[in-house]
């Protein structure tokens, strides 16, 4: 049970409109007019509420789980479970993800500008946005409709950010050119300079950063990301990209549609990225390399050259995960005691 007093939850719904939702059926020893009222784990939840089993792993608390509905699929509702009625479904985080968003649909933000806010006559401000105490927004800045900027946020002149956008506090943004439903947690840096010097006789040159940050429709960037604008060409984050915490992205970089960055990872310039490319935490990625779309790159792996289409890498530097378990097998061999020894 999620807590009432932080987030507004709608319902109860009955079964029958949660199936339909999720594309599934009710099962025939249930009634489609059972009342759900609310979303919990498996070994949290109780009479009345909704669970996913997705994991074998967790087939003791789907055993004994208190949840009067689970999200699961054919292959898992096999497990021993105490009666609760199953939604089958071929993929079950995901449906229980849109059963979530019934239950937890987004709140439209309260309109209307903070009186502390500082906000330049020339600035566009789209019906139904909220502006919070201390933000500021430069000259000749857009904002869409139905936007919620937040506490201390800066948006440097012309800026444009599209509909259904929201900005975090103490966000700082300037050279970019935002899409829809672009949601930006809070103390992100972007379009800042990117990180570009030329050793000259009186020491580091500064390169002028003289491009912009592009970010397509629905892509969410994580608290304390920072993305820099372009050197000369623009700095792309592709449609429904992901971005979670602590992520650098440099000057130039290009990143494709529906991709996700996890936690501490950076790429560097000018490196470009496919569709559909998943990055684990703490990835570094050298500057000038492209990953093909669909690629997967493990955790704490160092990429330092071009990755293809589809391939899976792991390791520092990356090479492909079975030559990476290859290398560690033998590594562990090298360094085993031999049995006997004391040290």
């Amino acid at each position: 049970m999620t807590d009432d007093r932080f987030f507004r939850r709608s319902g109860p719904f009955v079964l029958g409109d949660i199936a339909r939702h999720i594309g599934a059926d009710v099962p025939c020893d249930a009634s489609a007019e059972f009342s759900v009222h609310g979303l919990a784990a498996l070994d949290k939840a109780e009479r009345g509420e909704v669970s996913v089993f997705s994991e074998a792993q967790h087939r003791d608390s789907f055993q004994n789980s208190h949840a009067s509905v689970v999200v699961t699929n054919n292959t898992l509702s096999k497990y021993k479970h105490n009666g609760t009625m199953l939604l089958l479904c071929e993929n079950p985080r995901l449906a229980f993800a849109q059963i979530g968003h019934l239950f937890y649909p987004r709140n439209l933000p309260k309109s209307g500008i903070h009186a502390q806010a500082r906000i330049d006559a020339s600035a566009e401000i789209g019906a139904g946005s909220y502006v919070g105490a201390g933000a500021a927004i430069g000259a000749g800045v857009k904002i869409g409709e139905r936007c919620r900027i937040d506490c201390n946020a800066v948006i440097e002149e012309n800026v444009a950010i599209g509909d259904d956008c929201d900005v975090g506090a103490n966000t700082c943004i300037s050279h970019a050119i935002i899409g829809n439903r672009v949601r930006i947690s809070t103390n992100v840096s972007i379009g800042g300079e990117g990180f570009g010097f030329v050793p000259g006789p009186k020491g580091l040159l500064r390169v002028p950063q003289l491009g912009r940050v592009l970010i397509e429709d629905d892509v969410e960037i994580g608290g304390n990301c920072a993305i820099d604008r372009g050197a000369m060409d623009d700095t792309v984050i592709g449609r429904g990209t992901a971005i979670d915490n602590l992520v650098q992205i440099a000057h130039n970089v290009r990143i494709g549609k529906y991709c996700v960055i996890a936690g501490q990872a950076g790429v560097a310039g000018s490196s470009t990225i496919g569709d559909f490319v998943m990055i684990g935490g703490q990835v570094a990625v050298k500057d000038h390399v492209t990953i093909g779309a669909h690629a997967r790159i493990a955790g704490k792996s160092g990429v330092m050259r071009d990755v293809g289409a589809k391939e899976s890498v792991a390791g520092v530097p990356a090479v492909p995960v079975r030559d990476w378990h290859r290398q560690t097998l033998a590594l562990e061999k090298m360094t085993r005691k031999p049995k006997g020894k004391l040290s």
